[in-house]
């Protein structure tokens, strides 16, 4: 039986569609909006991405005066910002003494059901802007539907370090990043010096991660990775001579293409040696003790700065693989694997199209996106990187200082290299290919192959 194109089967719908009234394969913008009052949101942002910092402060200053904006995020770190922002707005009027941010933090799934269901119900005295992450999910529910307002300010725009054609639309504050680690204690030789190594045999039970099921950024990384250019790396990494699983038979996935057939390899033998935790947290504590050595781990690079020192569990124990052990300066790091050396995803600041305060929503994107004092809350973290580099300090020495016997670092860059692990690069050099080579978020390129991915993930892990 021949197989009917996708196109086909849309323009099938659309003209039955046409017939009776109802929608098409188009579903790109839902009815279940108040377009008159996005419209008012949409223009009070298109004139804000024309001012000026100072100009636009003006303007919020005199909208909330005394009020207060509800903004809500993935990420409760923003809240850090808003004693400094009110400061700010307070000299431009003085009843923003008055003012305040609502502090809401929200996981994942429920950020997204909370705002899509004051959005349709038409809430005029809901959340005025967000924070969010999870590519998929902001493509699913906040752009396709056309219900979030893209905001983007000047002095980004302006700015000479900021990549537009990646991180403008939707607007990024920041990227995230995992990676990979291995527990090196005790002079322990492990090794991974190239993708394809986690899904050697021998790493089965060993690698500690996330269930992509249940944790969305797992699930974006996997999808990224069936995308044509990272097929060609995974390809490149397979028949480098450093992969230690080279016996591997990828052609058992030809179904799924020539190229993609090497990203569904790659997912199966990660699943399958893959231990799932219910946080990343969770997945580093299983592999930072002296007895877990040999252990590998995919999770979050910033984890690993808050390990708390004690005689058996320490940040000395993790070697970023990418980096290697020494890492003495995280400046011009060599990169130390195959293949690629991390994910980067993106947290994402929207407007919302029924703001009560849209001039205020602006002005406070831009006051976390574009300046040091607005970003400083992130910044102390290794693996945070704003999309605007000039706002973020200098971590490339971040594992240099002193360690005191009751555990207590002091970092000094002048002082020795007593935790390699957290001597962190600058972005810039993990998202080059001379570098870091780092898989990065496409919230469009995941959503045209997240059932597929989805439904192949969940088969490899019923048959664990």
């Amino acid at each position: 039986m021949k197989r009917i194109s996708k196109s086909l089967i849309c323009s099938l719908v659309a003209v039955t569609s046409l017939a009776l009234g109802t929608t098409s394969c188009n579903t790109n913008k839902n009815t279940n909006i108040d377009t008159a009052r996005r419209d008012k949101t949409v223009a009070v942002v298109k004139e804000a991405e024309g001012l000026t910092r100072d100009e636009l402060f003006q303007k919020a200053a005199d909208e909330i005066q005394g009020g207060t904006m509800k903004f809500v995020g993935t990420s409760s770190r923003f809240k850090k910002a808003i004693d400094s922002f009110k400061a700010e707005l307070t000299k431009k009027n003085a009843a923003c003494a008055n003012m305040d941010i609502t502090k809401s933090s929200m996981v994942d799934g429920l950020i997204y059901t909370t705002l899509l269901s004051e959005i349709e119900s038409g809430v005029s005295t809901g959340y005025s802007g967000a924070l969010v992450q999870d590519g998929y999910q902001l493509q699913k529910k906040g752009i396709d539907t056309g219900y979030f307002v893209n905001y983007i300010p000047k002095e980004w725009k302006d700015a000479t370090d900021t990549d537009s054609d990646n991180d403008s639309n939707p607007f990024s504050l920041q990227y995230n990043f995992k990676t990979w680690f291995v527990n090196n204690a005790e002079g322990d030789t492990t090794t991974i010096d190239n993708v394809w190594d986690i899904t050697a045999a021998k790493y089965k039970g060993k690698l500690q991660t996330m269930d992509p099921r249940n944790e969305n950024v797992n699930m974006d990384w996997l999808i990224m990775l069936t995308q044509d250019k990272w097929c060609d790396v995974l390809k490149s990494a397979f028949e480098d001579s450093s992969n230690d699983n080279a016996s591997l038979d990828i052609s058992k996935y030809a179904d799924y293409g020539e190229k993609q057939k090497y990203a569904y390899a790659f997912m199966d033998g990660y699943l399958t040696n893959s231990v799932f935790n219910t946080d990343d947290g969770k997945a580093r504590d299983n592999m930072s003790a002296a007895s877990a050595k040999g252990t590998i781990g995919w999770i979050v690079d910033s984890k690993i700065a808050s390990i708390q020192e004690t005689e058996n569990v320490s940040k000395k124990n993790f070697t970023n693989a990418a980096l290697g052990t020494t890492n003495a300066d995280g400046t011009n790091p060599t990169m130390h694997m195959k293949g690629f050396g991390g994910f980067m995803y993106k947290h994402y600041l929207q407007v919302m199209p029924y703001s009560p305060y849209p001039w205020t929503t602006c002005a406070f994107i831009n006051y976390l996106s574009t300046t040091e004092v607005g970003y400083k809350a992130w910044a102390t973290d290794i693996g945070d990187y704003p999309t605007m580099p000039s706002i973020n300090i200098d971590r490339t020495k971040y594992g240099h200082g002193t360690l005191a016997a009751d555990g207590t670092f002091t970092q000094k860059d002048s002082d020795p290299n007593v935790f390699p692990a957290l001597n962190d690069p600058a972005s810039s050099w993990w998202t080059s290919t001379t570098g870091g080579n780092v898989v990065v978020e496409d919230p469009a390129y995941i959503v045209t192959q997240y059932n597929k991915v989805y439904a192949f993930i969940s088969s490899v892990i019923a048959n664990k």
